[in-house]
């Protein structure tokens, strides 16, 4: 065992130990001589199975027949008893699963009678093939599935039963000085066993898991309750990750099934492939400049594709960022990434609320204006620039939407953008679609599209990051970068990039489109009945900071929360809104 709890990469080994008359003869035939285990008196206790050795993964079970060849244990009955099926040639099997150490039991039988089960009045947990009929596969493991009938009759009879006896135990994600935890723990039918937490918050949890089917890791989101907002958000999701062209694509997270969500159900998950990581964690692996921007061309092209699709299926997903691209590899070892976390996907028609992650963005969204499938381009976009530019990785989880939008625009200028210049067009309507720009990219060819709205002029990064320590100071500006509460408007969810919770503030009279603020502090011990708070943008494969801490998750989610605004923040707003009233008072009177 290892220090951690764990068994090294050990394969498992367990013994078939007989509990009723036709297991016992089966034991005895000589065709098994060569398996039996003995005890410490030399006495035959049972079937010895060995899949430690890469050699051997897989043990047959039947018994034999002419022209084919023979099982490596055979089980054949003295006599055939009336109403329990025959033992076929080929009737059940164990078998490794080399990449996670699980043991799978495999139900070939003509009459789907192998019957795994957990010993009655004991701690051991049943888990039931999902298939009704064979070939099907189910997990065996310490107190999974205890026990197997191969033959099994109506009145739950069971015939050639045998007890599983580990010696030694794959399972090599898992610690073995810990009970197993199988799941969903709300539905009597398992489907999983679960490893560790990757991230957590009010909307939801997501797990890393062992699929008791097929016995490889997978991912667990578990919703925490389906009520109000978090019944919708997860209802798109679903809906979404469940259309067929989505399923289908190589670069689309896919669904692979789902449980509860019920008419009286308050509880769901999906279940998901387990990737690698994430392009946040990756980026942080790369140690140059011009790695990183190798690895953004192959970013940006792979989710354009990805965007596509989403596009000629009227989804948008407005949250495309480096945590929510995940990442393996294909089997030439080339990198495949995969945009994920659909939790704020909706249809382009009735997506009106203001959500995301404000470095990725785009300005419609911020200004309440008309939200389109190219809020994902420009998302797309400030993606490709947190690759690329130090600078702007480094400071932009601290600065506000209005001077992202123009630091954005301003690096889209610079040498190196060309073709994808098009991409950070503050107006949506000269942002190409992702097939155009797919098109561009195949193509070579581009045009120099301008951004004839306004000119943010020359924003250096360098200013941008000595701005930083000017933030306190609200009288204080950098160039065009304001600081303090710029005078364009309001906006009312938005999630921040940087930590600590901040709430949306529009007064009494609600936000107004076209309109941004910048919203001040706010508290994440606050209720969550009134106003719109979101979390702050962490790294949603990381771990919590802790136990109870909403930080570290793949939800993005928008959650509500009583303003409550620092002293100063308060003076600066009114001392703000004082201003605009004597200002149109003055234009009123004609002043």
């Amino acid at each position: 065992m290892m220090d951690d709890g764990s068994y090294s990469s050990t394969g498992p080994i367990f013994v078939l130990a007989p509990i009723d008359d036709a297991a016992r003869y089966a034991t005895s035939l000589s065709a098994n001589y060569e398996h039996l285990h003995y005890d410490q008196d030399n006495n035959p206790v049972g079937l010895l199975v060995n899949l430690s050795s890469p050699e051997k993964t897989v043990y047959t079970l039947g018994r034999p027949g002419p022209n084919i060849d023979p099982p490596d244990i055979h089980i054949s009955e003295p006599r055939p008893r009336r109403g329990l099926p025959h033992i076929s040639h080929l009737h059940a099997s164990f078998q490794l699963v080399p990449e996670t150490g699980a043991v799978l039991l495999w139900d070939y039988s003509s009459t789907s009678s192998v019957k795994p089960f957990g010993a009655p009045n004991s701690w051991g947990y049943t888990v039931k093939f999902r298939s009704e009929s064979s070939p099907r596969s189910v997990l065996v493991a310490r107190g999974i599935n205890t026990h197997v009938a191969f033959a099994s009759g109506s009145n739950n009879t069971k015939w050639c039963q045998f007890e599983i006896q580990w010696q030694s135990e794959g399972m090599y994600h898992f610690h073995k000085d810990e009970p197993y935890f199988v799941g969903p723990q709300e539905s009597r039918i398992k489907r999983y066993v679960q490893h560790e937490k990757l991230g957590g918050g009010s909307y939801g949890t997501v797990y890393s898991a062992l699929d008791a089917e097929t016995g490889q890791m997978i991912a667990v989101k578990k919703f925490h309750n389906l009520t109000g907002k978090h019944l919708t958000f997860a209802t798109r999701e679903v809906d979404n990750l469940k259309k067929k062209a989505l399923r289908q694509h190589p670069h689309i997270l896919r669904i692979l099934d789902s449980a509860g969500g019920g008419e009286k159900d308050n509880w769901g998950e999906i279940f998901m492939p387990l990737k690698k990581g994430n392009l946040k964690d990756l980026c942080e692996t790369i140690q140059t400049e011009e790695d990183r921007w190798e690895l953004s061309n192959q970013v940006l092209y792979q989710i354009l594709l990805a965007l596509n699709c989403l596009a000629d299926n009227d989804v948008v997903h407005r949250d495309v960022k480096p945590d929510n691209i995940l990442f393996d590899f294909d089997e030439n070892g080339d990198y495949r990434f995969c945009l994920g976390d659909f939790g704020l996907s909706n249809d382009p028609e009735r997506a009106i609320t203001a959500a995301g992650t404000e470095p990725f963005m785009a300005p419609e969204i911020c200004y309440r204006k008309k939200q389109t499938t190219k809020v994902d381009i420009w998302s797309l976009f400030a993606t490709i620039v947190w690759m690329r530019n130090s600078d702007f990785r480094a400071a932009c989880s601290r600065l506000r939407a209005p001077d992202l939008h123009k630091w954005i625009i301003s690096i889209s200028k610079t040498a190196g953008y060309e073709p994808i210049r098009a991409m950070a067009s503050h107006d949506p309507k000269k942002r190409p679609s992702a097939k155009k720009q797919l098109d561009i990219i195949d193509s070579g060819e581009f045009e120099d599209f301008g951004e004839e709205e306004s000119d943010p002029g020359d924003l250096l990064s360098a200013q941008f990051v000595q701005a930083m320590s000017l933030q306190g100071d609200s009288s204080r500006s950098y160039g065009s970068v304001s600081i303090g509460y710029p005078t364009s408007p309001e906006m009312a969810y938005y999630e921040p990039y940087a930590s600590g919770v901040y709430t949306g503030y529009g007064g009494a009279g609600g936000m107004k489109e076209g309109r941004y603020a910048p919203p001040p502090m706010g508290t994440a011990e606050a209720p969550r009945n009134q106003g719109a708070w979101v979390r702050p943008y962490d790294n949603p494969y990381g771990p919590p900071q802790s136990q109870d801490s909403d930080e570290g998750t793949v939800m993005p989610e928008i959650r509500t929360a009583v303003p409550t605004i620092a002293e100063d923040d308060v003076f600066a707003y009114e001392e703000y809104m004082e201003e605009r009233r004597r200002m149109k008072g003055k234009n009123r009177s004609g002043i």
